[in-house]
């Protein structure tokens, strides 16, 4: 049977190095028993994968491109160096199980008349992704989507046709598209297909192609006989933006290229997808209003102190200047932090961002002046200042940017040492550290509220670095005694350069008690996944 097992595995990489791993890591698991060629195309990426990662992964045909070719051409580049009669596309921030190339395969075999096949695809925690089974984005569907028609009733077939919440995800199911994260496709139809539309920068390349394949008589699959994890929007996060951009000219390309699919004039409905990329834009920025209330109190807080500083109430800062330079810094910080993302996340970090905010309130304060002076006539606004007001000014420009860092930072600690003491912290475990240091993984989890490293476990204590020995409470096969002794109840498997480093018998940790996650990134500025590797298994 295994030689009935054979296809080409392709993996287009932007700025991954860190989820590339993991991901190769179980491909060549789920290559056990298939005839398989996988290959990397590494997208123009602004940090490339490392060395030590191409070497561990020797079987991998590495491809490097100078720049950013977008999903679609990337895709067709690397499949041109394609030999194998079936193609599985999978975004580098997945991990497939070891069972699914299989899978999928089989199924594609049993079903001929299938053109592209998707499977079960899963967030970290295991909640389904809702992108794995979709029908065209037609008019009514994308108003039922975005005004929430389809969230309020996702039984519904008329309300929820988009994403098909009313199918069994338990079920096999005919579907209009994919997730292109991860789908399977002839490569004799992929090619008379000509691939990709390169047309499409990024997103909306998947939709197109299942639109296609289905104009050509084939039909589109959701099997749910496999598991696929997918870290949604890695690649991304270092182009947020013109991501953002992206997906909505992807939506406009399509929306022409498909007019069959709309009963009104598609001027129309591309007025609409721009209104839905304004009201979304707006979403993404300022989910977290609480805190845009409490910057604007703070910044309130400084002009008040300003003030006192200045201290003229006639002709100064108070009466003359106050209401414009209070406008002006205040749009512009909120304006800032926004487009930084700060107000889209709950995180309380801000260091990033302090030190740049002395220019934002420079400008601010220097642009409320001059608007003050082209209104008065004045040729130089700096003119009439006193030494009062220049200390007024100077407090506006370092101590809003201060004053932002203080309250985040105190709120931080408040909620640090609450999880501490009301015990809600995870108490967790790492496995691994054979030939790296984990300090980083000790230090940053130290002061995430909701984490506590308690120390780390190995298959091959002797071989662990001087650094890592430190933190060593056993080998894995104590577990059971360690978990007893400490009251740890979560074993994050570390992954580095080879994936996993080191292997584990899920089975008997769950046994245990234990959940078993595979903690993936390098943990800078947050950036890591935990992914529950019981959906795998």
């Amino acid at each position: 049977m295994a030689a009935e097992y054979s296809c080409s595995v392709i993996i287009v990489a932007y700025n991954s190095c860190d989820f590339i791993p993991a991901c190769l890591k179980s491909v060549r698991d789920a290559c056990d028993g298939v005839d398989a060629q996988i290959i990397v195309l590494d997208n123009g990426s602004d940090e490339p994968i490392l060395p030590e990662i191409k070497a561990y992964f020797p079987e991998v045909l590495w491809i490097d491109s100078d720049k950013n070719l977008g999903f679609g051409k990337g895709c067709n580049l690397a499949e041109k160096q394609a030999t194998k009669p079936y193609l599985f596309f999978i975004n580098p921030d997945t991990v497939v199980s070891r069972d699914s190339f299989r899978k999928m395969l089989d199924f594609m075999a049993e079903h001929p008349d299938s053109g592209i096949v998707g499977s079960r695809i899963l967030n970290e925690d295991g909640s389904l992704q809702l992108a794995c089974r979709r029908s065209f984005p037609t008019t009514f569907s994308a108003i039922s989507k975005t005004v929430g028609l389809a969230a309020l009733f996702p039984k519904s077939k008329f309300f929820a046709s988009y994403n098909m919440t009313y199918a069994d995800p338990d079920e096999v199911t005919e579907v209009d598209a994919v997730s292109g994260s991860f789908f399977c496709i002839r490569k004799e139809l992929y090619d008379n297909l000509k691939g990709f539309d390169e047309d499409f920068f990024m997103y909306g390349e998947d939709l197109d192609l299942c639109f296609r394949t289905k104009a050509a008589g084939f039909k589109n699959y959701y099997t749910p006989a496999t598991n696929i994890l997918h870290f949604k929007g890695q690649s991304c996060k270092t182009r947020r933006w013109k991501s953002y951009v992206d997906f909505y000219k992807a939506m406009i390309i399509f929306v022409r290229k498909h007019k069959a699919l709309y009963f009104v004039p598609s001027i129309f409905v591309t007025m609409g997808i721009l209104f839905a990329a304004f009201i979304g834009m707006f979403s993404r920025l300022l989910p977290k209003f609480w805190k845009i209330i409490l910057d604007v109190i703070m910044i309130f807080g400084v002009f008040l102190v300003a003030s006192l500083v200045e201290n003229d109430s006639v002709n100064g800062f108070i009466v003359d200047r106050a209401p414009a330079v209070l406008v002006g810094t205040l749009v512009l910080n909120v304006l800032y932090l926004a487009l930084r993302g700060e107000y889209s996340t709950a995180s309380l970090s801000g260091e990033k961002f302090v030190s740049r905010l002395v220019p934002v309130n420079l400008v601010a304060v220097a642009g409320a002046l001059a608007y003050l002076a082209f209104l008065s006539n004045r040729s130089c606004a700096c003119t009439i200042f006193d030494t009062n007001e220049l200390c007024g000014y100077l407090t506006i420009v370092l101590g809003i940017p201060l004053v932002l860092l203080a309250w985040r930072r105190i709120a931080f600690w408040i909620n640090y040492f609450y999880r501490i003491f009301a015990k809600k912290r995870h108490r967790s475990i790492l496995l691994g550290g054979r030939e790296d240091s984990l300090n980083n993984w000790f230090d940053s989890y130290n002061v995430i509220p909701g984490i506590e490293i308690l120390g780390c476990v190995s298959g091959e204590p002797e071989k662990l670095s001087e650094d890592n020995r430190i933190h060593l409470l056993g080998p894995v096969s104590d577990m059971e005694s360690i978990c007893n002794r400490t009251g740890c109840r979560e074993l994050l498997v570390v992954s580095n350069f080879s994936g996993y480093r080191e292997d584990f018998d899920i089975d008997w940790l769950e046994k245990l008690g234990l959940n078993v996650f595979l903690l993936i990134g390098n943990g800078k500025n947050g950036n890591f996944a935990l992914v529950d590797l019981k959906y795998l298994h």
